[in-house]
């Protein structure tokens, strides 16, 4: 059994950012690919495979349990986040306890060579085997490896083994698997039709273009995987078509942060969508990097179906880019808006305030970026300390991250401030940037031209301003 266990859909990040999480398209609507890839994989070695996501379903323990007893799994593999592992754990142990024999495997980025602290404070009991990376993989090995003894587990890298209470980790400086090798996610286990975009209620698929990550972006959950990796345009084409020709997907989602790292790669792939008659029938988003996006990439996007930007301007103030090691400057994130907005593509502008150095005057530089390039849809979050992450580091050095974030087996995401500004100030700041941005004059106009085209776009915005005017 593959699955997301049950839960609701990352409650507490939709509570810890405040905004309207069922509007932000690229940052909710993933499917689950990771499963799909190790569905693929395990089929490939003759394994039988069940697969679901019971958060996207909104179902229930008592489904997932009902589900356990009609299939009757040897292996059950949880994919889990920083925000739903305490709970899936939970579920575990109680998986465990009804049936001890069946082996629970654990994957998540979190696992990807954690520290000790990490694995001495969570309560992991039930959970036999975690994965950090490369599941698709590693998993197939894992279980011959359990099952057949068709080798030693301890000479698998990536994983980390449990037993008698104690914890083992396997070679994390392995070097990762060829993506190119892989087959495409296996769609026919996966229910499409819950993966779909809040504007126009059309099914979207997630095409993963590249893993791994070349920078030291504190924020990137990626750098520490072992290399960067890019799958080829060819390869990229054939999972592309398979939605589009099996599956009768027409939206399609490219969030690798690296996507834009080669013009020529941009290129190939926009000439195989048009070789392929697709352009005129799919409509598909990006995330691009303000360091290496052009003019060229931005007309041959367009041409070939593209509609919309995701942009990680993160900061309107230099300094904060360079301590936040984006690898990009301002200059740069107004070029690449000016770009878009002259190619006609959207932007959906993904922001964050309160990086633990920054006073009131960095603020305002956001504040003044988010106003000027006026993004058809915004984020604006907060640093967020996750365990063994480098921005939970900068916080403790400062002396503004005190606690422990894994203790009595929960991982704890409090809300911070900056040395210079509260927690409470800095909410109040980012209501105000907002209550600014959705009373925009050029914002209003874009979407009163939107109205006789999609009457529903409007009504997301009069919603998210209302959200923002209201009491938090």
């Amino acid at each position: 059994m593959l699955t997301y266990a049950p839960g609701d859909l990352s409650a507490k990040i939709k509570n810890r950012y405040k905004y309207r999480f069922e509007d932000v398209v690229p940052l909710t609507m993933r499917a689950c690919n990771d499963l799909g890839y190790m569905a693929a994989a395990l089929k490939q070695c003759g394994h039988e495979v069940f697969l679901r996501d019971y958060k996207i379903e909104k179902a229930t323990a008592l489904d997932f349990l009902d589900d356990i007893l009609t299939f009757n799994p040897d292996v059950i593999v949880i994919s889990t986040s920083n925000i739903n592992l305490v709970e899936d754990l939970k579920i575990i142990r109680m998986i465990k306890s009804s049936n001890p024999e069946i082996t629970i495997i654990l994957k998540s980025e979190l696992f990807f060579n954690p520290s000790d602290e990490i694995l001495n404070n969570l309560p992991m009991s039930g959970v036999d085997y975690a994965i950090g990376s490369d599941a698709a993989f590693v998993l197939p090995k894992l279980i011959d490896a359990h099952f057949a003894n068709s080798g030693e587990v301890s000479d698998i890298p990536f994983i980390i083994i449990f037993k008698n209470g104690q914890a083992y980790k396997n070679n994390f400086d392995a070097q990762g698997g060829d993506i190119n090798s892989l087959p495409l996610p296996d769609r026919s286990l996966m229910k499409n039709e819950y993966y779909y975009r809040p504007d126009n209620k059309e099914v979207i698929a997630t095409i993963i273009t590249g893993k791994g990550c070349n920078s030291d972006y504190l924020h990137c959950g990626e750098a520490q995987l072992a290399g960067l990796r890019i799958r080829t345009p060819e390869n990229v084409i054939e999972e592309i078509l398979d939605c589009y020709k099996n599956y009768g997907i027409r939206n399609f989602f490219f969030p690798s942060d690296t996507f834009s790292n080669d013009e020529k790669w941009i290129e190939r792939l926009c000439d195989l969508m048009k070789e392929n008659n697709i352009t005129q029938d799919i409509d598909w988003i990006a995330v691009v990097n303000p360091a290496k996006f052009t003019e060229y990439m931005a007309s041959q996007m367009k041409s070939a179906g593209c509609s919309m930007l995701i942009i990680r301007f993160e900061a309107g103030s230099e300094e904060s880019l360079m301590r936040s090691k984006c690898g990009f400057s301002a200059d740069e994130c107004y070029n690449t808006a000016e770009i878009a907005q002259k190619t006609k593509l959207k932007i959906f502008g993904l922001f964050t305030m309160g990086f633990p150095w920054e006073e009131e005057s960095h603020i305002i530089e956001t504040r003044n970026m988010i106003n000027k390039i006026c993004p058809d849809y915004l984020s604006l979050s907060f640093p967020v300390p996750f365990p063994g992450s480098e921005i939970e580091k900068i916080y403790r050095q400062d002396n503004i991250l005190k606690d422990d974030l894994v203790a009595n087996n929960v991982i704890k995401i409090p809300a911070l401030g900056t040395k210079f500004i509260s927690h409470k100030v800095l909410k109040g700041l980012r209501r105000s940037i907002l209550l600014r941005y959705y009373l925009n004059p050029k914002l209003l106009l874009k979407k009163l031209k939107e109205i006789s085209k999609n009457p529903s776009e409007f009504m997301n915005y009069i919603k998210s301003a209302r959200d923002v005017v209201k009491k938090r």
